[in-house]
């Protein structure tokens, strides 16, 4: 299958409504697309009314389209939520329309205007990876997933209230329609959950029936004289097994909500940012503590560094992980402003050998439009939309709302009645909290719950000064980039014995050798630099075996390995009984070189499962970033 998701072959109308050459079938109603939109699937599913009694209301739709059922939902949201409600809505799409056609679509509906530029100004980017687009002023968030929807629906995780069932016509696209996908939609479903869609096939109203849905038929639109309406009753006997159910041959990784009020984020660099971003979007009191006198104590403190991509050529849940990551810290960043984020675009350089082979192979099936990523060379890479950040300046607007308390240590978590007490060295209660985010980078293994976790560090050191600036940055092993009318290069690469928790100095010998990276990558910027106006930083990084970040509900170490001990004897494990875990703590960390990078969506996945919500990744790409996975490979290897 080619990297890239295939963009739909459309036909014009003389009224400018799209058709979808490869399904014979139309995107809306020529007789009023908003209009059917609100009838079939707004009121089919029992909205407005439906979500005016709750805080958190989320809806999923199949077939994402032009979009315009989006707007019609979020139009009606904006007359009708409570002040502090949060719409959530996930979308499906197999063939993403271009952001052009969208907008030639949508130019036919001036009522909902506003809304379609915004909208278009996010559109999301042509790629095989969740990007979950988020509007606070509005208590407003969607999340678009690409791919078919048989094949999405089983790695979503959370649970929905309503379903719109707007893909083309089940004789057209049968694979929309199947036993499976009613199947997920049951596994999906909140107790009441609505369902609406335009079609009354047969097959369909069985499916519905057979998943758990009580289904009638009412009046259509239009030229349609009838459609379906749903309701979620009970699992039907054709619906999955519940996740935990019966005996496995793996264990389960622990993912729980805690819907806390407040919550305590230990770090203030930026994975701790990033989650006290996501949390307070959503309303809730968040108290961040920081060891240092100042921000950006650890590698965050770095005057800039770079955000760019790791693509992976053999696909798979890290892969859509960092390609997701990607995305959104582009989107994060850009919109704070030209003094947090430079898209000055990344030339990405390959080695000889197996890294240029691989970088070649990408190019020639890339993972990204070409207004993203291009080739300049068989093994030269240009990615356009990445580029330089500030963390600094990062951190404080993405810390804007929280309250931020330095000069804090923390040294243990006490478990209370209903939360956790955080005390400092000398046993001093420091503050109470409903739930805990540990991301304190280096020091996140000093936590007792935590020292399990693999924790390796490296120190890096990178320079900065005057110098002859590049058009963008350049990359290849080390890096040089554009930075305050000069340069900022580096970085080295030392490993460190064991957990180090004071502070990286600056060396000769680190600066030396990133000297010597940036002649032999850019001998012509190396010339150009004045020593005397050089300065350094140097901090530690952490980072994990597997090179992977480490997000997710902190599991009991101990307890874990003993109820799931049979496997290391090959033997199946009851999963009815829920993965043991510290209730309330969440884990961010282990992001290396790439914090930058991964912390803004890293942070929106804590907070997603700590509220309950949709989570903005696969399952499958969850657990490849959960802390548990360190306690399976430790059975696996008895």
């Amino acid at each position: 299958m080619p990297r890239l998701p295939p963009s739909p072959d459309l036909d014009w109308s003389a009224d400018g409504a799209p058709r979808a050459a490869a399904f014979d079938d139309v995107y809306f109603s020529k007789l009023g697309g908003l209009a059917e939109s609100e009838a079939v699937f707004l009121a089919g599913c029992g909205l407005p009314d439906l979500w005016k009694c709750k805080d958190c209301f989320a809806v999923c739709e199949l077939g994402f389209g032009t979009g315009l059922n989006v707007l019609a939902a979020w139009s009606a949201w904006k007359k009708t939520r409570l002040p502090h409600a949060q719409l959530h809505i996930s979308t499906i799409e197999a063939f993403p329309l271009a952001r052009t056609d969208a907008a030639r679509a949508l130019s036919q509906f001036p009522e909902v205007s506003a809304l379609s530029e915004r909208l278009l100004a996010r559109w999301p980017v042509r790629a095989y990876a969740p990007q979950r687009l988020c509007f606070p002023d509005d208590g407003f968030t969607l999340t678009i997933f690409t791919g078919a929807t048989e094949t999405v629906l089983p790695g979503i995780v959370g649970q929905f209230d309503a379903w719109f069932l707007d893909g083309f016509a089940p004789a057209r696209n049968p694979g929309m329609w199947g036993p499976a996908v009613f199947a997920e939609m049951a596994r999906l479903s909140a107790p009441g959950a609505r369902a609406a869609t335009f079609t009354v096939a047969g097959d369909v109203r069985r499916r519905l029936e057979a998943a758990g849905f009580s289904v009638e038929k009412k009046p259509g639109f239009g030229a349609k004289r009838e459609r379906l309406e749903a309701v979620f009753v009970e699992r039907g006997p054709s619906g999955p097994l519940e996740p935990s159910a019966g005996l496995k041959a793996r264990a389960p990784y622990p993912y729980a909500a805690c819907h806390p009020k407040r919550v305590a984020v230990i770090g203030a660099g930026i994975a701790g940012a990033s989650v006290a971003q996501a949390l307070t979007r959503r309303g809730l009191e968040t108290v961040v503590l920081e060891a240092g006198r100042a921000l950006g104590a650890g590698a965050s403190g770095n005057p800039a560094g770079l955000v760019m991509p790791r693509l992976d050529r053999g696909g798979g849940p890290l892969a859509e992980m960092f390609l997701a990551a990607y995305l959104h810290a582009v989107a994060t960043y850009d919109a704070m402003g030209a003094d947090v984020f430079a898209a000055v675009g990344v030339e990405q350089q390959a080695e000889e050998g197996r890294e240029a082979e691989a970088l070649a192979d990408l190019l020639a099936d890339p993972p990204l439009p070409e207004d993203w990523l291009r080739a300049l060379s068989a093994s030269t890479a240009l990615h356009s939309r990445a580029g330089v950040v500030r963390p600094l300046k990062a951190i404080e607007a993405m810390l804007r709302g929280a309250q931020l308390i330095d000069e804090t240590p923390v040294r243990t978590l006490e478990p209370d009645a209903d939360g956790w007490i955080l005390r400092a060295q000398d046993g001093r209660a420091v503050l109470k909290a409903d739930a805990v985010v540990l991301a304190c980078g280096a020091a996140l293994a000093q936590f007792e719950p935590a020292s399990f976790l693999p924790i390796t560090l490296s120190r890096g050191q990178i320079e900065w000064g005057a110098g002859a600036a590049p058009a963008h940055a350049i990359t290849r092993g080390s890096y040089v980039a554009p930075f305050d009318g000069g340069v900022l290069f580096g970085a080295t690469f030392e490993n460190e014995p064991g957990p180090v928790w004071d502070e990286a100095y600056p060396s000769a010998q680190a600066r030396a050798e990133n000297l010597d990276a940036l002649t032999k990558l850019a001998p012509e910027i190396a010339t150009s630099i004045d020593p005397a106006s050089l300065q350094s930083r140097a901090s530690y990084r952490a980072t994990t075996p597997d090179r992977a970040p480490i997000a997710g509900l902190l599991p009991d170490a101990p307890a874990w390995l003993e109820q799931y001990e049979p496997l290391s004897r090959g033997a199946p494990i009851d999963a009815n009984a829920s993965p043991p875990a510290h209730a309330g703590i969440y884990v961010i960390g282990g992001l290396g070189a790439r914090g930058l990078t991964l912390a803004p969506l890293l942070g929106e996945r804590i907070a997603s499962e700590m509220c309950g919500d949709i989570m903005p990744l696969s399952k499958n790409s969850l657990d490849a970033i959960h802390p548990a996975r360190f306690l399976h490979r430790a059975l696996k290897r008895r």
